[in-house]
């Protein structure tokens, strides 16, 4: 009777087993585009303060992050939800590095209208 059971019992742990890896990658891989959409929240949150060091440091944990979640097998519908979290923190990158680009501009203007100031009044 031993032998006969034993082979069921074997299938029957087998079964539990993968479900359990099942479960435990399904947790894993939402847990980490939960993560990404924190993220995305946090840059939303603090995109217009970035200095150009901040922004670095945003793209370099950007990209750790996609890295993490891309590496999983992602469902039809995770596919989507972190392609909409990606585009969300590239739009965010962009306004901010389109903002420090003009202040840099900016503050390029200003200086140079200063030095013809002082040239102008050095000629006087």
């Amino acid at each position: 009777m031993k032998n006969k059971t034993m082979p069921l019992v074997i299938l029957v742990l087998a079964v539990i087993l993968a479900l359990l890896i099942a479960i435990l990658v399904s947790t894993s891989t939402g847990h980490k585009i939960k993560k990404l959409d924190k993220f995305a929240d946090l840059v939303e949150q603090e995109y217009t303060q970035y200095s150009a060091s901040d922004l670095e440091k945003a793209q370099a944990k950007y990209e750790k992050l996609v890295a993490k979640v891309e590496k999983k097998e992602l469902s039809g519908e995770q596919q989507s939800q972190v392609n909409e979290l990606k585009g969300r923190c590239k739009g965010y990158f962009a306004q901010a590095k389109a903002r420090l680009i003009l202040e840099e501009f900016k503050n390029a203007v200003d200086e140079a209208g200063d030095d013809v100031k002082d040239a102008i009044e050095s000629m006087q």
